[in-house]
């Protein structure tokens, strides 16, 4: 579903970075010095000549906040790449919750403070933080890429799940209704307006996607009409369900159409508008879905944050 980068001839440099938690607080220590400075980060570093990874983890917790690791758990692998470097930094991400000694500052890391979870300070963090830590706080394992211009300036990302392969796959449609550059919304009480594009059906067992489709748009829309094209094949994954839904998008043009007949129960919406009331996570879907140009898109979600999104056009 998701091409992971290659990297051929580039040189690698293993990483670690280790997230230590206590209940429902995360140990973050202020970067002075290096990569990073200026930084709320974890605890980690290079690995060195003939040390194991794991070792070299255990290492860079003692040397930079004083504690001594009991056990911890490997979450996840990031490789992070510059613009104009040809060398990849290989970050091996840990979950620690047991651990024992007293917290030490160093000249490296200070201060060191205990933070609420949900009060991180992400402003002041890595840019790539915010897009792999909920899996960390879920202990899904992952693989990722983060493509950087510089420290403060990400301009791709790919993140792939270690146990997508095994989820089941749920075909559902959607119909959007469009005139110009708006977009129908229907009025009726069961549709809460800000969860719109997420009102998909899902279709039923001996039922073609063309049918579902027509079946929506009379159910949502109480429109009649023969004239729908599909413009998007969209999966969606929530990186704690086990299943990935594959949405199959259609678009209505009421400009266009010579037979659509409409309710009085509806009302129009510029889409930038609905973008502005976050009707769908990411601002770009919808100006692609009004272009009426096949494409195909990904996007791995937790809760209403969207964590990677790629597209591909599908001509």
């Amino acid at each position: 579903m998701l091409e992971y980068p290659t990297f051929k001839s580039y040189s690698r440099k293993l990483l670690t970075l280790t997230l230590i938690f206590k209940n429902d607080e995360i140990l973050l220590g202020m970067k002075n010095r290096g990569m990073g400075k200026g930084k709320w980060n974890g605890f980690g570093g290079k690995v060195e000549p003939n040390e194991t990874i794991d070792d070299a983890a255990k290492r860079e917790v003692k040397e930079e906040c004083g504690l001594d690791v009991i056990s911890m758990e490997k979450i996840g692998i990031i490789d992070f790449e510059y613009v104009g470097s040809k060398e990849i930094l290989e970050g091996h991400i840990y979950f620690c919750d047991l651990f024992e000694g007293d917290i030490i500052e160093s000249d490296e890391m200070a201060p060191i403070k205990w933070f609420k979870i949900k009060d991180s300070p992400c402003d002041t963090m890595w840019i790539d933080h915010k897009y792999w830590f909920p899996m960390i706080l879920k202990k899904i394992p992952f693989k990722a890429h983060f493509k950087y211009l510089n420290d403060d300036t990400m301009i791709d990302n790919t993140i792939i799940l270690s146990n997508t392969v095994n989820k089941t796959r749920e075909t559902w449609v959607n119909v959007v209704v469009k005139k110009d550059n708006q977009i129908l919304i229907c009025k009726h009480k069961h549709i809460d307006e800000s969860k719109y594009l997420n009102n998909h059906e899902q279709v039923m067992t001996g039922e073609s996607i063309e049918n579902a489709a027509l079946r929506y748009l009379k159910m949502h829309y109480e429109i009649t009409t023969e004239e729908v094209q599909k413009i998007a094949v969209v999966n969606i994954e929530l990186i704690d369900k086990p299943y990935i839904q594959e949405i199959q998008f259609f678009v209505v043009d009421i400009s266009k159409s010579t037979n659509a007949i409409l309710t009085n129960d509806y009302r129009w919406f510029d889409i930038s508008n609905l973008q502005a009331k976050k009707l769908w996570p990411d601002d770009k879907f919808l100006s692609t879905l009004f272009m009426m140009k096949p494409f195909n898109a990904y996007f791995l979600i937790d809760n209403d944050n969207v964590l990677c999104s790629k597209y591909n056009n599908n001509e």
